[in-house]
């Protein structure tokens, strides 16, 4: 997806151990996260360059901006990675990024839901990927985080998980078919190897709900079972390696258990259920999964790039569309029951435009709650700071007083009965769910529905978590026939400290 819009957008950049990950935002706007395949973390200046690259070309007709970019680090990184890293980024013509934490970035994204740690508590973040797992302690400070303590593991994720239970799976099924394992074995059949290694990831994954799960290894091999026994005798050794770094990192932080808010799960690894059961045993916390464990960093990072982007010129000029564009589409409905009443009388003049498909969309959404870390973020080395962000306006909605339309020929009044009384009186209820409030609102508006109620809830603190003032429940349900004066309630997430800016 590339964006057009005008407004600001940001990226972040997480070079993780399975793939890189890429997160575009826009204020305002559904953030844009993927997966660059193929392209890992330990790659040299040819792939990093490869990397920004594949940004700019996702960043489409932005890219002439030079958008904020921020890029996750682990705690292993050394200056001169720093430095190639931010050399690849302006050969590709990518702003020069800044650089954040891991852990910091994973906060990030907490509390860019809106849900600020109380200054003096902490975080702790489980990272979890193909070929390392990190673990970071991040306490909230008056003017930032600070990374209280971390551990980092080499060989340890998702990728010698497999690989184990592969070992074990050849070892104890090959006498039911020597010639397949043998082609398993061979160098050549890599491309067998690379499917059956994924049909193991997507058995582990399945056995955090299931005791046993079945394993299809190939269109011609065999088909297995493997139970969640089986599985933990397999990496059982590796994820205690993994807990041992949690409980270091938390006592070489200082942090008392009191002061922990919580613990995050990132990486897509820390799907395992062995990983969640043993760290909830190991630390005494409760380990908390999102959705999509492994996008985590790269969203953090993209929300530090947008939060360095100065909002208060941009969101003035969105409140003062936001609010044009309300009286414009209240006039539309008035005038619209005017001409159901009085029939084409007030069509001989020039009327306004209606708003079609190009009616604003989300105006105005919250941004990250906390100030930028600067380089690195508080705890980490010195870093290249980002440049100068050049950013382009957002349009203000057109002024319907220049919208010229042509006349439409009188029409002869509908007869009386029992329809045209029933349309006027009562519609079916649009479905709103997924727009934005504000746009819920213009909807519901232009459908003619007078008793519309918003209701506000904020997303907890670990999930599920939706867009700012995304619409995610409506009441009656889409598509109900209701008199146009019957109440509808629609209720909205918001992830700041105020909600009222997603009605405005």
């Amino acid at each position: 997806m590339q964006h057009r819009s005008p407004r600001a957008v940001a990226v972040g950049v997480d070079p993780g151990t399975a793939h890189v990950m890429v997160s575009i935002r826009g204020r305002g706007e559904r953030s844009d996260t993927r997966a660059l395949d193929g392209i890992r973390a330990e790659a040299d200046t040819s792939t990093l360059s490869a990397v920004f690259e594949h940004v700019h070309a996702l960043l489409g007709e932005t890219a002439a901006d030079r958008p904020p970019l921020a890029v996750t680090v682990p705690a292993s990184w050394e200056r001169d990675r720093f430095d190639e890293v931010a050399e690849a980024a302006e050969a590709a013509g990518l702003d020069r990024p800044s650089f954040i934490p891991a852990a910091v970035a994973a906060t990030r994204y907490v509390e860019a839901r809106g849900h600020s740690l109380e200054p003096g508590t902490a975080l702790v973040v489980y990272g979890l990927g193909a070929r390392s797992c990190e673990v970071g302690v991040v306490r909230r400070d008056e003017d930032g985080h600070t990374v209280m303590a971390s551990q980092s593991l080499n060989g340890i994720g998702g990728d010698e998980f497999d690989d184990l239970i592969l070992a074990y799976l050849s070892g104890r099924h090959r006498d039911t078919d020597p010639g397949f394992w043998d082609r398993v074995a061979d160098p050549s059949e890599e491309a067998l190897r690379s499917a059956l290694l994924n049909a193991i990831r997507h058995a582990r994954e399945r056995l955090s709900e299931h005791a046993s799960t079945g394993i299809v290894l190939s269109e011609t091999g065999p088909e297995l079972r493997i139970t969640q026994h089986e599985l933990e005798s397999c990496i059982g050794e590796l994820v205690e390696q993994g807990c041992d770094a949690a409980t270091a990192a938390l006592a070489a932080s200082g942090v008392d258990s009191s002061e922990v808010a919580g613990l995050l799960l990132t990486g897509g690894a820390s799907r395992t259920p062995l990983v969640v059961a043993r760290l909830a045993e190991r630390t005494g916390l409760e380990p908390v999964l999102p959705d999509r464990p492994e996008q985590i960093p790269a969203e953090g990072a993209s929300f530090a790039a947008l939060a360095a982007i100065p909002v208060s010129a941009e969101r003035s000029r969105l409140h003062r569309a936001a609010r044009r564009a309300g009286v414009l589409a209240s006039l539309l409905v008035l005038l619209a029951g005017a001409i159901a009443l009085f029939g084409s009388e007030l069509g001989t003049g020039e009327s306004p435009r209606t708003m079609g498909d190009d009616a604003p969309s989300a105006l105005v959404s919250s941004e990250a709650a906390s100030p930028s870390e600067g380089a690195v973020g508080s705890g980490g080395a010195e870093a290249p700071n980002p440049g100068e962000v050049q950013r382009s306006g957002t349009a203000e909605a057109e002024d319907p007083e220049e919208a010229e339309t042509t006349p439409e020929p009188d029409e002869a009044p509908s007869p009386p009965g029992n329809d045209r009384e029933e349309r006027a009186e009562a519609g079916a209820v649009p479905d709103v769910t997924a727009m934005s409030a504000q746009e819920a609102r213009w909807t519901l508006d232009e459908a003619g529905f007078t008793n519309v109620d918003f209701e506000s809830e904020r997303d907890p603190l670990f999930g599920p978590w939706y867009d700012d003032c995304e619409v995610k429940a409506q009441d009656p349900p889409p598509q109900t026939r209701i008199a146009f004066d019957e109440p509808v309630t629609v209720t909205y997430s918001y992830a700041g400290s105020d909600s009222s800016f997603c009605e405005e």
